[in-house]
């Protein structure tokens, strides 16, 4: 239900952040999981099409169902590449907070652009012979000598291959990333509500030292300082409509931290609702281990679709909502978002102008002015009194 919408999604989040750009660490990584996740749910969708028709029994779809295993071993592979990546995210998160200063250059864009393809062609590497040992032949149908149907036929080699897919792929590494990304999740959050701790903490110590310098001062002003009052007033008063008001560098220092909180906030969500989504299949998966009838073929069948079906069902979610979650923490992609939809392009990020502080126009510095004008006439006077 989730997987078509999750495809239209996704691909709205690749076209974004190739908008916006692969200007950091972070940007790459969300770029990289949405590129996983789009293909992840293509190939969950085209299994779920070809399971509909062969429910509807619609003519000539006897074999499709067969087909839905050659689709869903690659969205295996690419769900384990995702899962994967938004371990990497909660692990670059998690050091970023816990040793700021020691890992603000470990995870640059290069960096993190070349561990995330490491990962791609690991996990692709790993699974790929596991996938190819197996053919599809025809054979006769049993129920009806005129026709044939579609079987899958595994090759010697298959059991070596998918044995080694399972300890490495989904023992080691499922096992290692869901206590990576359980753990880091955590730090990040306790880092995150230290900061605000500290941030307001701070915040009230600079309030109550101003109050207290404040309240020392001498209720008195000398004939000096009164003067000085004046005198900044009256220059106050005698700027002109069109001077510009300017960010300075405490504002910009003050918007850096609130934009880190964001972006932490943003990882945290993605890494918390992984998590929350894979901890049904990790427990299938476990459960598949121990119960050799929990497979396709024997007394369990039925339950083994109706169960993989909800798990399949949270992985969709999970690539579901992570276009929301952007929405809500990402600046640049709501703001790239809606330039798309109303002007056609994305806007490029434009640098700290001058703001106006007039709401009407302002003349531009070459247009003569209308005592420049009055003075011109007097001098013309002086030259020929006549």
């Amino acid at each position: 239900m989730f997987s078509v919408p999750a495809v239209s999604f996704n691909a709205i989040n690749v076209f974004i952040f190739c908008k916006i750009g692969v200007t950091d660490s972070i940007t790459v990584c969300f770029l990289h999981l949405a590129v996983c996740d789009f293909c992840t749910m293509v190939f969950l969708s085209i299994g779920n099409f070809f399971k509909l028709l062969f429910s509807l029994n619609v003519p000539g779809s006897k074999d499709l169902s067969l087909y839905t295993f050659a689709t869903a071993t690659t969205y295996g592979l690419f769900l384990d590449v995702a899962s994967a990546t938004t371990t990497y995210i909660a692990l670059q998160r998690g050091l970023c907070v816990a040793w700021p200063f020691l890992t603000r250059h470990a995870f640059t864009r290069n960096k993190s652009l070349i561990v995330l393809m490491a990962i791609t062609v690991i996990l692709l590497g790993s699974g790929m012979p596991r996938s190819v040992t197996f053919r599809f032949i025809r054979i006769p149908d049993p129920t009806n000598n005129s026709s044939q149907i579609v079987v899958v036929h595994f090759l010697d080699i298959y059991n070596n291959f998918d044995s080694l897919y399972l300890i490495f792929v989904k023992i080691i590494m499922g096992f290692g990333q869901y206590i990576i990304m359980s753990v880091c999740a955590v730090a990040i959050f306790i880092g995150m509500r230290s900061s605000m701790r500290l941030k307001s903490n701070s915040s009230s110590f600079r309030l109550n030292a101003i109050d207290d310098r404040s309240n020392q001062e001498s209720p008195k002003r000398t004939e000096k300082a009164d003067n000085a009052v004046k005198f900044r007033e009256v220059k106050l008063t005698e700027k002109d409509s069109t001077d510009v008001k300017t960010e300075t560098k405490s504002e910009k220092e003050k918007k850096a931290p609130k934009k880190e909180i964001l972006v932490i906030k943003q990882a945290l969500t993605v890494v918390l609702l992984q998590v929350l989504c894979t901890t049904p299949g990790i427990i299938v998966f476990i459960y598949s281990m121990f119960e050799t009838r929990f497979k396709l073929g024997t007394e369990f069948h039925n339950l083994f679709y109706v169960v993989y079906g909800a798990v399949d069902l949270c992985y969709a979610v999970n690539a579901f909502a992570n276009f929301f979650i952007y929405l809500n923490y990402n600046t640049r992609f709501r703001q790239c978002l809606k330039s798309v939809f109303h002007y056609g392009e994305c806007l490029a990020p434009t640098p700290n102008l001058p703001v106006s502080t007039d709401s009407t126009p302002t003349l531009p510095t070459s247009t003569p002015t209308l005592a420049s004008l009055n003075l011109y006439t007097i001098n013309l006077k002086k030259l020929n009194p006549y």
